[in-house]
């Protein structure tokens, strides 16, 4: 089951807190986390998912496209992309250039969504029950306070019913919550990618960094593409 799940993906790290004066009521009770509204958010996505991971249009047709499109920008509402990317490269986005930072940015969203994706949103079926949830200190460096919610996923894959847990990590950004981390089976998207691209970065530029994103943007698309095409019927 694991080899089917190992997938790199992503998230990053930001700041200390300083301990500070009590602020109004009010401004407490907008910081605190609410676990209800994250899981209320995060339900109502994922309703949004299921429905589109249940219609198998062509890869090509005017509907694949809007599937695509609609299926992107909801990931685009809870995914904190700006958090992973500075939370994967470390200590070298500080010393790399702007005009190199969104490169990096665009291409890791890229990769993220579109492996992301592909495991678990498209053309496949699959049902989903949340089993536990609940707030987390210092889950990641620079988070101290976070909610998780762990489900578990029954899906589809090659033909067979597989199995799999699944945690979102949670952050309040902005008055918004963000996902800042998944982990598939207790592999930490975000360590994982963490650790892959601090090794690489050790030996390499931000540039061969971005060329090698893009590698595995092809690879990811072109085994994407193998799926789709199937044997005519004899």
């Amino acid at each position: 089951m694991k080899h089917i799940l190992t997938v790199t993906l992503m998230f990053f790290c930001f700041g200390l807190f300083a301990q500070a004066a009590p602020a109004p009521a009010k401004e407490q009770a907008a910081d605190q986390l609410d676990v209800a509204a994250a899981m209320k958010l995060l339900e109502t996505k994922e309703q949004a998912f299921e429905k589109l991971a249940n219609t198998n249009p062509k890869k090509g047709t005017p509907k694949y496209a809007a599937k695509d499109k609609e299926i992107k920008e909801i990931v685009e509402e809870i995914i904190d992309y700006r958090f992973i990317s500075e939370y994967i490269i470390g200590k070298k986005w500080a010393e790399t250039s702007e005009s190199k930072k969104e490169e990096l940015f665009n291409k890791i969203k890229e990769l993220f969504t579109d492996v992301y994706l592909d495991k678990l949103f498209y053309n496949k079926s699959y049902e989903k029950k949340y089993l536990d949830k609940g707030t987390e200190k210092k889950y990641l460096k620079g988070v101290p306070e976070s909610i998780f919610i762990t489900s578990e996923i029954q899906g589809i894959f090659k033909g067979k019913t597989v199995g799999y847990e699944l945690v979102y990590h949670i952050r309040k950004i902005d008055g918004k919550y963000k996902v800042f981390d998944v982990e598939l089976d207790t592999v930490s998207l975000a360590r994982n990618y963490r650790e892959q691209f601090e090794k690489n970065l050790k030996e390499k530029s931000i540039d061969e960094l971005i060329a090698n994103i893009d590698k595995k943007i092809k690879s990811s698309k072109e085994k994407h593409d193998k799926k789709e095409i199937k044997p005519a019927a004899k």
